[in-house]
């Protein structure tokens, strides 16, 4: 079977696991969905190329940082952290302008100036424009409001004409139909430009002094393509995370009967391996801690590999990830007929290609 070999290094990267927020904890490997990432972005594909992927190699320590976290509130408040302009109001970024800043936890306000420190006194002077206009706005409301409520009463009314009611209900309508435009183009739009800033520390988890092996096998061009790109590819994790690419090449893995011997000292790299896989051949792959002869369980996880989308209301999109069980551990013996399991020999040492 032919597959293109990937033998990088990396000084340091976190490749982040989805559901950790405030801890930003890191997998020992780049998940599968993380390389086929790279490697698709590496491409410059547009759409999804099959492909399968093995991943190894190890990592020199892990370390946790603190770093400064900027976030935004999902709604604007008035007392608190810091008010900021957006440049583009439909993408949360770094483009934007700081109006004032919140100087205590609480008891802070922005509309009347209450300890802040006003950093940009014209925006903070639009802002508060459009506080007072929406007062204006919910005192017309409450207008419009009682006019319903008196067209209602029209309704019920014996005494009041059809034609009367249909008159008013409909004056009511326009006038309604009026403010609601009035109020999307004079509030609603630019008041959605301000947001509120939240900023404070996190954490996050570095690995260092990072080897990989990866093996990817899909159709022929993909391959052919990986081999010509290879040079776009600048990084794995983050876009920080950089890469230096020892070597790309095309590949043939040995299947069916195979023998690997790895020494416990000589060989140190881990493996992702499909629990699938694992138990096709749970006779002849035997999984290893680095206590010599010691049978380990290894760390189980569920990778993300491939996904699908999902539109929602209101134009937002959901990724659905296909996540595979597989085992994190170290390899060290493989002898007789494997089922998805294929080996792989360069600089003197052999390596077992479990294809996820």
């Amino acid at each position: 079977m032919k597959a293109v070999r990937l033998h990088i290094k990396q000084n340091s990267a976190n490749y982040r696991k989805e559901e950790t927020v405030n801890c930003r904890m890191t997998y020992p490997l780049p998940p599968p969905s993380t390389i086929i990432g790279a490697v698709h972005n590496a491409c410059k594909y547009t759409s999804y190329h099959p492909m399968k992927v093995s991943i190894q190699g190890k990592y020199g320590s892990l370390k946790t940082k603190m770093y400064k976290d900027n976030c935004f509130l999902n709604s604007l408040q008035n007392d608190r952290n810091t008010l900021v302009k957006m440049r583009n109001p439909d993408m949360l970024s770094t483009a934007y302008d700081v109006v004032a800043v919140a100087q205590n936890s609480q008891g802070n306000d922005f509309d009347k100036g209450i300890t802040i420190n006003v950093v940009n006194q014209k925006l903070l002077d639009e802002y508060r424009f459009l506080r007072r206009t929406k007062k204006r706005i919910d005192k017309h409301k409450k207008l419009i409001k009682g006019m319903k409520d008196k067209a209602k009463k029209m309704k019920a009314d014996e005494t009041v004409s059809e034609k009367d009611f249909k008159v008013f209900s409909d004056r009511v309508k326009e006038i309604e139909t009026a403010y609601k435009r009035y109020e999307e183009q004079k509030y609603t739009v630019p008041y959605s430009k301000f947001r509120t800033l939240a900023t404070g520390p996190k954490y996050i988890e570095m690995l260092y002094d990072i080897e990989l092996v990866i093996h990817i096998v899909s159709d022929e061009q993909t391959m052919t393509d990986i081999v010509n790109n290879i040079g776009n590819l600048t990084a794995i994790g983050r876009g920080e995370d950089f890469v230096e690419v020892l070597e790309c090449c095309e590949t043939e893995l040995q299947e069916g009967e195979i023998t690997i011997k790895n020494g416990i000292r000589r060989y140190e790299k881990n493996i992702y391996m499909p629990l699938e896989v694992l138990d096709k051949n749970k006779d002849t792959v035997k999984v290893f801690s680095k206590a010599v002869g010691e049978r380990m369980q290894g760390t189980k996880y569920l990778m993300p590999k491939d996904y699908t989308v999902e539109y929602l209301k209101g134009g937002m999109r959901k990724r659905n990830f296909n996540k595979i069980p597989v085992l994190y551990g170290s390899l060290r013996y493989i002898k007789g007929q494997c089922d998805g399991v294929y080996k792989d020999s360069f600089n003197g040492q052999d390596y077992a290609v479990f294809l996820v």
